[in-house]
């Protein structure tokens, strides 16, 4: 049996361990803190001031600089040593939980809301962990700073969710998530996978490695030592990563494979798109989302999967299905009783940009305008990509500031006009209320304005600083009034 060389060595010492973080701030009498290099703050900086604070055993990955009145640890392998200690501290939570992981670039929030949705339906207590919140039965625990919470979050409040009652926990699994071991000792009893896409170039250098995170969500339904009864496997038959997958763990897992095009066991058909929800069958069953896009067909295909592996029955899928009224940022319509339609979506990928367009595209009986930006510091190889995709599909693009953080946002705008090239119809607001409240102004009856890349985000990274901001409010402010360019 496991057992953390962490807490181990601290019972050595004759220490009672009162808790486990990686906050100086959080430090109390009892704790152990763990030093964490992240990419913007060192926590070996705060090693003093932890031990002020109470703790009583310190691990970092570096030698001690100085001997310390506490238990040092040094650690070769930070991030497993972190998993093990939270997995043993609080009980080994995931243990008796029903975990659900989503993985793949895009689609992963939408499923979950789905997914909770449909357990909702069934009068099951969900927990979710994912881009936009942690919640448990429906309700907000904390904003999410990761999609993948840290270990010590995660296990932290897993034990939580057992201890309310909670028997099943959906999540969002992002590659940076497998890459660093913050699953490490969950085991999934359902892995889905969603597609795979260009983006977080910049953490895993290549396509492949991104492909090869993702896969580890699979080897861990196909890991001896999961000792889950009933595991399953969901994917997209429509991918061809997907496919790829389907060859490696064939016949060696049971599968539910979804799709339109492919053969699948879940197939949808039949598809009527509005501008308010989607209509289609499910193998010949009828339902409906109140999303929009072909793409959230895939989504609620997965859900639908996900739902009927752990033996809900499909009145409770439909209903569930038709029961979500909308998921945060992602083609979230903004209706002030202006006569024009307004959306705030999450795409941030060249890939995630066209799937907008295609999906206002059919409706269109005036212009699109797309205000839109790239972060800072992340994969500069997809701004000049849409930039040419946003000048293609728009008829007014308004090119401004998303979340620069610590990079030149000049920079940034120079990338993305790189693929604007030998285009006329785009202008340069830097100011995000700004060119929001441009595009509003010049939106025309039957216009249709999208608000592309932050999504559900209510806050803005400039520099090393947070700042308030949401896309939502600044729209709904110039639609009031309360706002004018």
């Amino acid at each position: 049996m496991l057992q953390s060389i962490v807490l181990a060595k601290a019972k050595e010492h004759g220490l009672t361990i009162q808790g486990l973080t990686f906050s100086s701030r959080e430090v109390k009498p009892g704790f152990v803190f763990f030093a964490l290099k992240g990419a913007n703050v060192d926590g070996n900086l705060f090693i003093e001031e932890a031990i002020s604070a109470g703790a009583c055993v310190i691990v970092s990955a570096f030698q001690a600089s100085k001997k310390y009145p506490v238990l040092y640890i040094q650690s070769d392998h930070i991030d497993r040593d972190m998993a093990d200690a939270a997995y043993e501290f609080y009980g080994r939570p995931s243990d008796s939980l029903a975990m659900i992981g989503i993985t793949g670039t895009k689609g992963k929030t939408s499923i979950a809301y789905l997914a909770e949705s449909i357990f909702s339906a069934a009068r099951e207590k969900v927990g979710v962990f994912g881009t936009v919140n942690y919640r448990l039965g429906g309700r907000k625990i904390c904003d999410a700073p990761n999609t993948t919470p840290a270990a010590l979050t995660l296990f932290k409040l897993l034990g939580q969710m057992k201890k309310q009652d909670c028997k099943r926990v959906v999540m969002e699994v992002s590659s940076h998530a497998l890459e660093l071991q913050r699953v490490r000792h969950i085991w999934y009893d359902t892995a889905v996978f969603t597609n795979l896409q260009r983006d977080h170039l910049d953490f895993h250098g290549t396509f492949e490695n991104y492909f090869q995170a993702k896969q580890k969500l699979f080897e861990n339904l196909l890991n001896p030592d999961n000792p889950k009864p009933h595991k399953t496997a969901v994917i997209n038959a429509d991918d061809s990563y997907g496919q790829r997958l389907l060859t490696q763990i064939s016949g060696k897992i049971k599968t539910i494979t979804f799709g339109l095009s492919a053969k699948a066991d879940l197939q949808a058909g039949n598809i009527r798109e509005f501008l308010t929800h989607t209509e289609f069958t499910v193998n010949g069953v009828p339902a409906r989302i109140n999303l929009l896009g072909r793409h959230n067909v895939y989504n609620a295909l997965a859900a639908w999967a996900v739902a009927q592996a752990n033996g809900v029955c499909q009145t409770d899928i439909v209903r569930g299905l038709a029961a979500l009224r909308g998921v945060p940022g992602r083609m979230e319509r903004i209706d002030e009783g202006q006569p024009f339609f307004t959306f705030v979506d999450f795409a941030y990928t060249n890939e995630s940009l066209q799937r907008a367009f295609a999906t206002v595209k059919p409706f269109a009986k005036g212009k699109i305008l797309l205000v839109f930006g790239c972060g800072g510091q992340r994969d500069r190889t997809k701004r000049p990509l849409m930039g040419r995709t946003a000048c293609e599909q728009a008829d007014s693009v308004f090119l401004t500031n998303d979340n620069p953080r610590c990079e030149d946002p000049d920079q940034i705008f120079q990338d993305i006009l790189a693929g604007m090239n030998g285009f006329s119809n785009y202008q340069v607001v830097p100011d995000r209320a700004e060119a929001i409240g441009r595009a509003l102004a010049a939106a025309q009856p039957d216009d249709i304005v999208i608000i592309a890349g932050k999504g559900h985000e209510t806050y803005q990274l400039i520099g090393t600083e947070k700042r308030h901001f949401s896309d939502q409010e600044t729209v709904r402010s110039f639609l009031k009034g309360e706002l004018c360019v």
